[in-house]
C-alpha cells in the first residue's frame, strides 16, 4: 500500500489541518527569463539570457479528512493555509530531502455538499529554486578546504567567520576583508548582507561596515576552494545548495 501524500508549509503537516491530497503536489517546470531582439536584416531572434529563472506554479489537488463539522474543519484549514500571505517553506511527500519557497496564491473553495467539503485545490506561487535540506548543515572548517556543488547552479551560502581581528576570507575567486571581527560575523550571499545576532532571539547588529567585498561570496558548480588569513580562526558554511 502506498504512504499517503502530504506537504508541509513551514514545518507543519497538513493532516494536521484535516487536509488530505488527492494525489501528489504537481509543479510546474522552470521558466527562464529570456529577453529577445529582432535585428532589421536577419532571420529568427536574439535571445538574451539575464541569468535568472521565474516564480513557477505549483497545484495541490486536496479534500478534508473526516468533516462531520464541515464548518469548523474549513475555519481551521483556511486559517493555517491563508494566514501568512509570504513566502513560506514548503515540502511535499515526493521530494523529503528538498523544500521549495511558496506563497499561497489561491486557498481553499468553500463548496459544501451533503455537509461535507467538496475537494478543491490550493494554488502555489514557488520561487524556482529546489533547495537542499543538506544544504542548511552547517560545515566547520578549520583549514584550508574545498566545498564541492554537484549541481549546475552557483549556491549563495551562509557563511559565519570566527575569530579576533582582521582577515581575509577567500571562497574560489572571491576576497573577502574583514576589517574588524569581534567574536563572529555572518556573511549571507543571498541577502547581500553582514550581521552579528549576539544571542538567539535578539535582532541582527548590521555589519557591513566590517568587510570589504567585490561580491558576496558564490560556490560554483564543481569546487570552490575556502581560506583564510589573519585574525580569521574558523568559518563555518551553509552552503545553501538548490537545483530546479
Amino acid at each position: 500500500m502506498q504512504p499517503p501524500e502530504l506537504f508541509w508549509l513551514d514545518g507543519a503537516c497538513c493532516t494536521d489541518f484535516g487536509l488530505a491530497l488527492q494525489g501528489p503536489v504537481t509543479f510546474a517546470g522552470a521558466q527562464p527569463r529570456v529577453g529577445t531582439v529582432q535585428v532589421p536584416g536577419r532571420n529568427g531572434e536574439l535571445c538574451f539570457f539575464d541569468g535568472s529563472y521565474a516564480n513557477l506554479e505549483g497545484r495541490a489537488r486536496c479534500f478534508a479528512l473526516d468533516a462531520q463539522d464541515v464548518s469548523q474543519k474549513l475555519d481551521a484549514i483556511t486559517g493555517w493555509i491563508l494566514r501568512n500571505p509570504g513566502y513560506r517553506r514548503l515540502m511535499v511527500s515526493q521530494e523529503r530531502e528538498t523544500y521549495r519557497l511558496a506563497r499561497v496564491a489561491i486557498g481553499p473553495a468553500n463548496e459544501i455538499r451533503m455537509r461535507r467539503l467538496a475537494p478543491f485545490e490550493i494554488a502555489f506561487d514557488c520561487k524556482p529554486q529546489k533547495y537542499l535540506l543538506s544544504g542548511e548543515r552547517e560545515i566547520s572548517l578549520a583549514g584550508p578546504s574545498t566545498l564541492h556543488n554537484p549541481y549546475a547552479f552557483a549556491a549563495l551560502p551562509r557563511i559565519t567567520v570566527y575569530g579576533s581581528g582582521p582577515g581575509n576570507l577567500q571562497v574560489g575567486d572571491t576576497t573577502v576583508q574583514i576589517r574588524a571581527l569581534n567574536g563572529w560575523v555572518t556573511l549571507d550571499s543571498e541577502l547581500q548582507n553582514a550581521y552579528k545576532i549576539p544571542a538567539p532571539g535578539q535582532p541582527a547588529q548590521n555589519k557591513n561596515s566590517a568587510v570589504f567585498a567585490p561580491e558576496f561570496p558564490a560556490l560554483a558548480p564543481g569546487g570552490s576552494a575556502v581560506s583564510r588569513a589573519g585574525g580569521i580562526e574558523r568559518v563555518e558554511v551553509a552552503p545553501r545548495r538548490w537545483t530546479l
